[in-house]
């Protein structure tokens, strides 16, 4: 399905889902009407799918960076008008072909989101993220530098203070050049960007 049609359906579906037992329009996702904004906790997580990775996977070597998973723990502030601003922490258990056990992106990321409709019980979403990146084998560090998300998707109001996320995000990776010892590949230095495609789901709790 092409992505201008999953966007309209996406549109249609929240258009449709009942409007929130809340009489305030203004009523953050899952919030009471005489809350104005909450903190909020989330989990996230997800299928990680590589969509170019010629910068960790150059040519004539095995690829450290093929399909895997994603967990994410994120904090953030989420005001009345759908906007919020927060942080978190992520991590991906990647494929690694026998040149790692397991390869490791870990991120440190900032957050910038915002949820439309926010009278029904189910909002469309946009998130953008961007941080610091380590990656290496198991959680050891063998190269720094920086990640960046776009994302779309709905959150779905489960209770007062319970929210269900589902997010289709497209991540960019850019680290420094490394050598993976075991087979004495040289990796980052060839091609501007690696981008993967994650499918997400998750839950927000709101304090």
């Amino acid at each position: 399905m092409p992505p201008r049609s999953v966007a309209v359906c996406l549109w249609a579906l929240c258009l449709a889902a009942p409007q929130s037992v809340r009489g305030d329009s203004g009523d953050l996702p899952g919030g009471p009407p005489e809350r104005e904004g909450a903190i909020a906790v989330g989990f996230e997580t997800g299928l990680v799918v590589p969509l170019s990775t010629n910068r960790l996977c150059p040519t004539g070597y095995a690829c450290i960076a093929d399909v895997g998973w994603a967990v994410e723990v994120g904090f953030s502030y989420r005001w009345a008008n759908g906007i919020g601003l927060g942080f978190g922490y992520e991590f991906w258990l990647l494929t690694a072909n026998g040149v790692y056990e397991t390869t490791v992106p870990q991120m440190f990321t900032g957050l910038l989101q915002y949820s439309f409709l926010p009278n029904h019980a189910t909002h469309p979403l946009l998130r953008l993220r961007g941080g610091f990146l380590m990656l290496g084998p198991s959680f050891r560090v063998a190269t720094i530098g920086g990640t960046a998300e776009i994302g779309v998707g709905a959150e779905v109001e489960l209770s007062s203070d319970t929210v269900f996320s589902f997010l289709l995000t497209g991540n960019l990776l850019r680290t420094q050049s490394f050598t993976t010892q075991a087979d004495n590949a040289v990796r980052a230095v060839d091609g501007a960007l690696d981008a993967m495609l994650v499918l997400r789901v998750g839950f927000n709790f709101l304090l």
